[in-house]
Protein backbone atom coordinates (compact mmCIF):
# COMPACT_ATOMS: atom_id res chain seq x y z
CA UNK A 1 0.00 0.00 0.00
CA UNK A 2 1.64 3.36 -0.88
CA UNK A 3 1.87 6.15 1.65
CA UNK A 4 -0.23 9.05 1.23
CA UNK A 5 0.26 12.21 3.32
CA UNK A 6 -4.01 12.96 2.08
CA UNK A 7 -5.89 12.44 5.34
CA UNK A 8 -8.60 11.07 3.19
CA UNK A 9 -10.10 10.60 -0.20
CA UNK A 10 -12.58 14.26 -0.17
CA UNK A 11 -9.78 15.82 1.89
CA UNK A 12 -8.57 19.31 0.67
CA UNK A 13 -5.34 21.18 1.21
CA UNK A 14 -5.22 23.89 3.54
CA UNK A 15 -4.88 27.74 1.30
CA UNK A 16 -3.10 28.85 5.03
CA UNK A 17 -0.26 26.72 3.77
CA UNK A 18 2.38 28.67 1.45
CA UNK A 19 2.62 26.27 -1.40
CA UNK A 20 -0.66 25.84 -1.23
CA UNK A 21 -1.51 29.02 -1.44
CA UNK A 22 0.93 29.50 -4.29
CA UNK A 23 -1.08 26.77 -6.20
CA UNK A 24 -3.86 28.22 -6.53
CA UNK A 25 -3.51 31.44 -7.99
CA UNK A 26 -0.49 30.14 -10.13
CA UNK A 27 -1.84 26.56 -11.51
CA UNK A 28 -1.76 26.46 -15.06
CA UNK A 29 -5.80 26.33 -15.71
CA UNK A 30 -8.27 29.48 -16.50
CA UNK A 31 -10.17 28.68 -13.25
CA UNK A 32 -6.43 30.09 -11.28
CA UNK A 33 -5.73 33.16 -13.70
CA UNK A 34 -9.66 34.00 -13.23
CA UNK A 35 -9.38 33.23 -9.36
CA UNK A 36 -6.25 35.06 -9.15
CA UNK A 37 -7.67 38.52 -11.77
CA UNK A 38 -10.93 38.57 -9.06
CA UNK A 39 -8.75 38.38 -5.94
CA UNK A 40 -6.67 41.06 -7.28
CA UNK A 41 -10.34 43.26 -8.06
CA UNK A 42 -11.48 42.82 -4.81
CA UNK A 43 -8.82 43.57 -2.67
CA UNK A 44 -8.10 46.93 -4.69
CA UNK A 45 -11.91 47.26 -5.09
CA UNK A 46 -10.91 48.16 -9.14
CA UNK A 47 -11.36 45.69 -11.63
CA UNK A 48 -7.87 44.14 -12.89
CA UNK A 49 -8.08 43.29 -16.07
CA UNK A 50 -4.51 42.50 -17.55
CA UNK A 51 -2.71 40.01 -14.80
CA UNK A 52 0.39 38.90 -15.95
CA UNK A 53 2.81 36.11 -13.68
CA UNK A 54 6.30 36.89 -13.05
CA UNK A 55 9.38 35.09 -11.52
CA UNK A 56 9.04 34.91 -7.99
CA UNK A 57 12.77 35.65 -7.14
CA UNK A 58 14.50 39.07 -7.67
CA UNK A 59 17.55 39.77 -7.48
CA UNK A 60 19.68 42.43 -5.61
CA UNK A 61 21.77 45.15 -7.92
CA UNK A 62 25.01 43.57 -6.12
CA UNK A 63 26.10 40.68 -5.33
CA UNK A 64 25.72 40.81 -1.38
CA UNK A 65 22.17 42.53 -1.87
CA UNK A 66 19.40 40.65 -0.15
CA UNK A 67 17.49 38.65 -2.28
CA UNK A 68 13.41 38.57 -2.49
CA UNK A 69 11.47 35.21 -3.01
CA UNK A 70 7.50 36.05 -3.68
CA UNK A 71 5.00 33.85 -3.06
CA UNK A 72 3.09 35.25 -6.23
CA UNK A 73 4.79 38.37 -8.44
CA UNK A 74 2.88 39.67 -11.25
CA UNK A 75 2.04 42.52 -13.37
CA UNK A 76 -1.70 44.35 -13.44
CA UNK A 77 -2.54 46.78 -15.96
CA UNK A 78 1.58 47.67 -15.68
CA UNK A 79 1.55 48.18 -11.91
CA UNK A 80 3.73 45.36 -10.40
CA UNK A 81 2.32 43.30 -7.53
CA UNK A 82 3.49 40.68 -5.03
CA UNK A 83 1.27 38.78 -2.97
CA UNK A 84 2.31 36.82 0.12
CA UNK A 85 1.00 34.26 2.50
CA UNK A 86 2.47 34.82 6.12
CA UNK A 87 1.93 32.41 9.03
CA UNK A 88 4.46 33.95 11.72
CA UNK A 89 5.46 36.84 12.23
CA UNK A 90 8.96 36.22 12.99
CA UNK A 91 11.12 38.40 15.05
CA UNK A 92 7.94 40.92 14.75
CA UNK A 93 9.63 42.33 12.07
CA UNK A 94 7.55 41.36 8.97
CA UNK A 95 6.23 45.20 8.33
CA UNK A 96 9.79 45.89 7.41
CA UNK A 97 9.85 42.93 5.50
CA UNK A 98 6.59 44.24 3.72
CA UNK A 99 8.52 47.50 2.99
CA UNK A 100 11.63 46.23 1.83
CA UNK A 101 9.90 43.88 -0.67
CA UNK A 102 7.44 47.21 -2.12
CA UNK A 103 10.73 48.70 -2.68
CA UNK A 104 12.37 46.09 -4.24
CA UNK A 105 9.49 45.45 -6.46
CA UNK A 106 9.67 49.13 -7.15
CA UNK A 107 13.87 49.56 -7.98
CA UNK A 108 13.34 46.13 -9.92
CA UNK A 109 10.21 47.74 -12.50
CA UNK A 110 11.49 50.66 -12.97
CA UNK A 111 12.54 51.54 -16.02
CA UNK A 112 16.36 52.37 -16.50
CA UNK A 113 16.91 55.83 -18.68
CA UNK A 114 13.40 56.59 -18.63
CA UNK A 115 11.46 59.52 -17.31
CA UNK A 116 10.01 59.49 -13.82
CA UNK A 117 6.44 59.08 -15.11
CA UNK A 118 7.65 55.73 -16.32
CA UNK A 119 7.81 54.71 -12.38
CA UNK A 120 5.16 52.16 -12.00
CA UNK A 121 2.97 51.86 -8.91
CA UNK A 122 3.85 48.68 -6.91
CA UNK A 123 1.49 46.56 -3.95
CA UNK A 124 2.82 44.63 -1.57
CA UNK A 125 -0.43 42.43 -0.36
CA UNK A 126 0.37 40.27 2.78
CA UNK A 127 -2.67 37.55 3.75
CA UNK A 128 -1.12 37.10 7.70
CA UNK A 129 -1.80 34.16 9.35
CA UNK A 130 -1.88 36.34 12.40
CA UNK A 131 -2.12 39.75 14.11
CA UNK A 132 0.10 42.32 12.95
CA UNK A 133 -1.22 45.45 14.89
CA UNK A 134 -3.53 44.23 18.02
CA UNK A 135 -4.11 47.89 18.12
CA UNK A 136 -6.03 48.44 15.25
CA UNK A 137 -9.02 47.10 14.84
CA UNK A 138 -9.45 47.28 10.96
CA UNK A 139 -8.79 43.72 9.54
CA UNK A 140 -7.97 45.32 6.36
CA UNK A 141 -5.17 48.23 6.15
CA UNK A 142 -3.19 49.69 3.23
CA UNK A 143 -0.45 51.75 4.22
CA UNK A 144 0.84 54.34 1.93
CA UNK A 145 3.78 57.01 2.37
CA UNK A 146 1.50 60.17 4.07
CA UNK A 147 2.77 63.55 5.95
CA UNK A 148 1.25 64.21 9.37
CA UNK A 149 -1.80 65.85 7.23
CA UNK A 150 -2.42 62.59 5.64
CA UNK A 151 -1.67 64.00 2.13
CA UNK A 152 0.32 61.83 -0.12
CA UNK A 153 3.31 62.07 -2.15
CA UNK A 154 2.49 59.85 -5.41
CA UNK A 155 0.92 56.66 -3.93
CA UNK A 156 3.71 54.63 -5.74
CA UNK A 157 4.55 52.40 -2.32
CA UNK A 158 1.77 50.31 -1.46
CA UNK A 159 1.37 47.93 1.39
CA UNK A 160 -1.35 46.12 1.92
CA UNK A 161 -2.25 44.02 5.28
CA UNK A 162 -5.60 40.97 5.52
CA UNK A 163 -5.13 39.75 9.25
CA UNK A 164 -7.09 36.47 9.27
CA UNK A 165 -7.37 36.40 13.04
CA UNK A 166 -9.69 39.19 12.81
CA UNK A 167 -11.89 38.13 10.36
CA UNK A 168 -11.93 35.35 11.77
CA UNK A 169 -13.98 36.80 14.80
CA UNK A 170 -17.14 38.03 11.99
CA UNK A 171 -20.09 36.07 11.61
CA UNK A 172 -20.03 33.94 8.93
CA UNK A 173 -23.42 35.41 7.32
CA UNK A 174 -21.71 35.57 3.63
CA UNK A 175 -24.38 38.46 3.10
CA UNK A 176 -22.87 40.91 5.79
CA UNK A 177 -19.42 40.20 4.56
CA UNK A 178 -17.31 42.71 2.18
CA UNK A 179 -15.34 41.01 -0.82
CA UNK A 180 -11.83 41.09 1.10
CA UNK A 181 -13.48 39.51 4.10
CA UNK A 182 -15.22 36.38 2.17
CA UNK A 183 -11.66 35.69 0.98
CA UNK A 184 -10.31 35.82 4.24
CA UNK A 185 -13.44 33.24 5.17
CA UNK A 186 -12.31 31.51 2.11
CA UNK A 187 -8.78 30.59 3.65
CA UNK A 188 -9.69 30.17 7.18
CA UNK A 189 -12.63 27.27 5.98
CA UNK A 190 -11.78 26.23 2.29
CA UNK A 191 -10.19 22.77 4.50
CA UNK A 192 -12.73 22.38 7.50
CA UNK A 193 -15.05 19.93 6.96
CA UNK A 194 -17.44 21.44 9.34
CA UNK A 195 -17.32 24.75 6.83
CA UNK A 196 -18.21 23.56 4.23
CA UNK A 197 -22.12 25.51 4.03
CA UNK A 198 -19.86 28.62 4.55
CA UNK A 199 -17.53 27.85 1.51
CA UNK A 200 -20.68 26.90 -0.12
CA UNK A 201 -22.42 29.98 0.13
CA UNK A 202 -18.96 32.07 -0.77
CA UNK A 203 -18.98 29.99 -3.86
CA UNK A 204 -22.55 31.63 -5.09
CA UNK A 205 -21.79 34.99 -3.63
CA UNK A 206 -18.03 35.77 -5.20
CA UNK A 207 -17.00 34.35 -8.41
CA UNK A 208 -13.36 34.47 -7.75
CA UNK A 209 -14.08 32.31 -4.59
CA UNK A 210 -15.57 29.86 -6.74
CA UNK A 211 -13.13 29.70 -9.00
CA UNK A 212 -10.56 29.19 -5.96
CA UNK A 213 -12.97 26.53 -4.94
CA UNK A 214 -12.79 24.52 -8.40
CA UNK A 215 -8.60 24.57 -8.41
CA UNK A 216 -8.38 23.93 -4.35
CA UNK A 217 -10.05 20.74 -5.30
CA UNK A 218 -8.48 19.64 -8.48
CA UNK A 219 -4.53 20.40 -6.89
CA UNK A 220 -6.12 18.58 -3.66
CA UNK A 221 -5.93 15.80 -5.76
CA UNK A 222 -2.21 15.36 -6.30
CA UNK A 223 -0.29 13.48 -3.70
CA UNK A 224 3.21 15.95 -4.14
CA UNK A 225 0.78 19.29 -2.84
CA UNK A 226 0.04 17.01 -0.09
CA UNK A 227 3.90 16.09 0.33
CA UNK A 228 4.51 20.08 -0.01
CA UNK A 229 2.12 21.42 2.50
CA UNK A 230 3.30 18.48 5.26
CA UNK A 231 6.52 19.89 4.89
CA UNK A 232 5.22 22.93 5.41
CA UNK A 233 3.65 22.55 8.47
CA UNK A 234 6.43 20.80 9.78
CA UNK A 235 8.57 23.67 9.08
CA UNK A 236 6.32 25.93 11.38
CA UNK A 237 6.10 23.51 14.01
CA UNK A 238 9.67 23.48 13.87
CA UNK A 239 10.19 26.99 14.16
CA UNK A 240 7.30 27.46 16.90
CA UNK A 241 9.06 24.74 19.00
CA UNK A 242 12.71 26.46 18.91
CA UNK A 243 11.18 29.84 19.41
CA UNK A 244 9.47 28.33 22.58
CA UNK A 245 12.64 26.62 23.93
CA UNK A 246 14.45 29.79 23.44
CA UNK A 247 11.75 31.57 25.45
CA UNK A 248 11.60 29.39 28.07
CA UNK A 249 15.60 29.23 28.34
CA UNK A 250 15.79 32.77 28.31
CA UNK A 251 13.20 33.12 31.52
CA UNK A 252 15.23 30.47 32.94
CA UNK A 253 18.35 31.96 32.42
CA UNK A 254 16.69 35.25 33.99
CA UNK A 255 15.55 33.49 36.62
CA UNK A 256 18.66 32.10 38.00
CA UNK A 257 20.08 35.57 37.12
CA UNK A 258 17.37 37.22 39.18
CA UNK A 259 17.63 35.14 41.88
CA UNK A 260 21.40 35.74 42.15
CA UNK A 261 21.01 39.22 41.92
CA UNK A 262 18.30 39.35 44.47
CA UNK A 263 20.53 37.05 47.10
CA UNK A 264 23.12 39.68 46.83
CA UNK A 265 20.75 42.83 46.74
CA UNK A 266 19.56 40.67 50.37
CA UNK A 267 22.85 40.12 51.83
CA UNK A 268 23.95 43.89 51.22
CA UNK A 269 20.24 45.29 52.36
CA UNK A 270 20.39 42.87 55.60
CA UNK A 271 23.82 44.27 56.47
CA UNK A 272 22.78 47.97 55.99
CA UNK A 273 19.68 47.03 58.11
CA UNK A 274 22.01 44.89 60.86
CA UNK A 275 24.08 48.09 61.11
CA UNK A 276 21.09 50.75 61.42
CA UNK A 277 19.73 48.13 64.06
CA UNK A 278 22.91 47.68 65.63
CA UNK A 279 23.71 51.48 66.21
CA UNK A 280 20.01 52.32 67.55
CA UNK A 281 20.75 49.18 70.31
CA UNK A 282 23.76 50.54 71.31
CA UNK A 283 22.30 53.73 71.64
CA UNK A 284 19.47 52.60 73.68
CA UNK A 285 21.60 50.27 75.66
CA UNK A 286 24.32 53.55 76.59
CA UNK A 287 21.42 55.87 77.33
CA UNK A 288 20.49 53.18 80.01
CA UNK A 289 24.34 52.47 81.35
CA UNK A 290 25.38 56.18 81.38
CA UNK A 291 21.67 56.21 83.37
CA UNK A 292 22.52 53.67 85.48
CA UNK A 293 25.90 55.28 86.54
CA UNK A 294 25.13 58.31 86.72
CA UNK A 295 22.29 57.57 89.30
CA UNK A 296 25.36 55.35 91.21
CA UNK A 297 27.82 58.47 91.02
CA UNK A 298 25.12 61.15 92.03
CA UNK A 299 24.19 58.71 95.53
CA UNK A 300 27.79 58.09 96.04
CA UNK A 301 28.49 62.07 95.96
CA UNK A 302 25.49 62.54 97.77
CA UNK A 303 26.65 59.76 100.69
CA UNK A 304 30.41 62.12 101.02
CA UNK A 305 28.80 64.96 101.43
CA UNK A 306 26.58 63.17 104.45
CA UNK A 307 30.23 61.91 105.46
CA UNK A 308 31.61 65.22 105.70
CA UNK A 309 28.77 66.67 107.86
CA UNK A 310 28.91 63.68 110.36
CA UNK A 311 32.84 64.33 110.88
CA UNK A 312 31.94 68.15 110.87
CA UNK A 313 29.65 66.94 114.09
CA UNK A 314 32.93 64.82 115.81
CA UNK A 315 31.06 61.38 114.86
CA UNK A 316 33.36 58.52 114.85
CA UNK A 317 34.39 57.00 111.40
CA UNK A 318 33.18 53.51 112.32
CA UNK A 319 29.38 54.79 112.42
CA UNK A 320 29.69 57.30 109.82
CA UNK A 321 31.09 53.94 107.35
CA UNK A 322 28.31 51.75 108.42
CA UNK A 323 25.69 54.98 107.31
CA UNK A 324 27.35 56.39 104.27
CA UNK A 325 29.53 53.58 103.23
CA UNK A 326 32.41 56.32 103.05
CA UNK A 327 35.60 55.10 104.43
CA UNK A 328 37.99 56.89 106.48
CA UNK A 329 40.21 56.74 103.48
CA UNK A 330 38.11 58.96 101.17
CA UNK A 331 36.83 61.15 103.74
CA UNK A 332 40.81 62.03 104.23
CA UNK A 333 41.22 62.70 100.43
Amino acid sequence: MAITYRPSRDALLNPCADPTFKIIFTDDSDESRGALTCFLSDILEKEVTDVVLQPNELSGEALDDKQSEFDINCKIDGKAVNIEMQGRNENACYGKRAEYHAAHLLNHYTPRGKGWQDIPQVFQISVLNFIFDAEEENCINWYTMKNAEGRQIENLLNVIFIELPKIKQFSDDVSKLTKTQMWGKFFLYASNKDKQDVVKELCAHNRGIDMAVTVLEHVSQDEMNWYHESRYWMHVSDMKTAERHAIETGMAKGLEQGIQQGIQQGIEQGIQQGIQQGIQQGIQEGIQQGIQEGVLQGARQKNLENAKKMMECSIDFETIFKVTGISKEELSN
